[in-house]
C-alpha cells in the first residue's frame, strides 16, 4: 500500500501484518473492548483492499491510524456510549490518542513520570526513596524522621494513585499481550 495501487495480495498481507498490532491498540484505546478494536481495524483493511483501485494514500500511517481512530470514534457514537454534540469533541478526542509515530516505551515511562510528579510532595519524596533509592521502609522513616507504618501508608496511597492515573497505560499493555498471542 506503499503503493496503493498494487494488487498484490502479498503486497497487502505485508501491510496487515506490519501495521495490525499498532491499529488494534489505537482503535482499544478508545473502545475499550478487544473484539470491537479487532473488527475495526479488519473493516479498515476489508475497505482498503476492495477500494484500492481507487485509494491514492501517500503516508499509510498516517492514514490507516487517523482512519481507524475516526472508525472507533464512530463505532462508540453509534453504540450510544458516548453522546457527542460536535465534531470539536470528537478531533479533540481523537488528539489525545497514540499518534503514529507511537513509542510505547517512551511513553509509558513519560506517563509514569508526570503521575509522580503530582504525587503530594511527602508521598512523592517516600515513594522514590522506595522504589529509585531502592531504601528500606526503615530506613526511609528514620531519615525523614517519621513511623514506618506512615511510610508503608504512604506508598501504598502513591500505588492506589499511580494506579488509577496509569490505568489507560496497563489496558494497553494488557491488549498488546493478548494481541500478541492470537
Amino acid at each position: 500500500m506503499h503503493q496503493p495501487k498494487t494488487n498484490r495480495s502479498e503486497d497487502f498481507e505485508e501491510l496487515f501484518r506490519s501495521h495490525y498490532s499498532h491499529l488494534c491498540a489505537t482503535a482499544y484505546y478508545v473502545v475499550d473492548n478487544e473484539e470491537a478494536a479487532k473488527d475495526i481495524v479488519q473493516d479498515f483493511f476489508l475497505y482498503c483492499w476492495k477500494k484500492r483501485d481507487e485509494l491514492s494514500i501517500l503516508n499509510f500511517n498516517s492514514y490507516s491510524t487517523r482512519a481507524v481512530r475516526n472508525a472507533a470514534l464512530n463505532y462508540i457514537k453509534r453504540a450510544g456510549r458516548i453522546a457527542f454534540d460536535s465534531t470539536a469533541i470528537i478531533e479533540a478526542s481523537a488528539d489525545q490518542l497514540p499518534d503514529d509515530q507511537y513509542q510505547p516505551e517512551e511513553n509509558k515511562e513519560a506517563a509514569l513520570w508526570a503521575a509522580i510528579s503530582r504525587l503530594p510532595e511527602q508521598r512523592q519524596r517516600i515513594f522514590l526513596m522506595s522504589n529509585r533509592d531502592e531504601l528500606k521502609y526503615k530506613d526511609i522513616a528514620s531519615q525523614l524522621g517519621i513511623s514506618v507504618n506512615t511510610v508503608k501508608t504512604q506508598i501504598k496511597l502513591a500505588y492506589q494513585f499511580l494506579r488509577k492515573e496509569c490505568e489507560w497505560i496497563v489496558r494497553f499493555v494488557i491488549f498488546l499481550y493478548f494481541l500478541s498471542k492470537s
